[in-house]
């Protein structure tokens, strides 16, 4: 691929990304209270509950874990796959409330193992319903944690490698 065509979708793409979470964030405060740990220029959010950036490695995993609804909005690029943001928040025993990703579907239960939302409307339904059903909340949030303790974790993600290697050399 020419360099500037790459550079120019992937500059699109994080843009097309900042605007989706703009849109996210400025739906959900109409009706909920949010919190949200950037950096990044945050003025343009309307009555957001903006906190300084925090360490990804030492406290990132609280605010995951204490965090009633973790969202993850995926860049428009990305059409495969599962960014490693929801593997993070389960890891942690968050509960994901992420935009809707085919691949979820390959590794994950969804409404069991972590909720999506395919547009606005089911974002603000979703996000009014587990803010109020607690106990299920936590038993997604649980379920994930455990699918990817157990699929996910580095001992087994070598244990497939070494193994594909294994095969790969027969």
């Amino acid at each position: 691929m020419d360099p500037d065509l790459f550079l120019g979708i992937a500059l699109l793409s994080r843009k097309l990304a900042e605007i989706d979470r703009i849109t996210v964030l400025n739906t959900l405060v109409d009706s909920f209270s949010v919190h949200l740990y950037t950096s990044s220029d945050s003025s343009f959010l309307q009555n957001v509950h903006v906190h300084p950036a925090v360490s990804y490695d030492t406290d990132m995993n609280k605010i995951f874990y204490l965090s009633k609804i973790n969202l993850n909005i995926t860049l428009p690029s990305i059409e495969t796959g599962i960014p490693q943001r929801i593997f993070d928040i389960m890891g942690c025993g968050g509960f994901v409330l992420t935009n809707y990703q085919k691949d979820l579907e390959k590794h994950f239960t969804i409404g069991t193992d972590l909720e999506v939302f395919r547009n606005l409307d089911e974002l603000k339904e979703k996000t009014s319903y587990y803010l109020t059903h607690e106990k299920e909340r936590i038993k997604i949030a649980m379920n994930g944690y455990q699918k990817v303790r157990e699929h996910f974790s580095y001992q087994h993600q070598l244990s497939q490698i070494l193994n594909i290697i294994k095969e790969d050399m027969q």
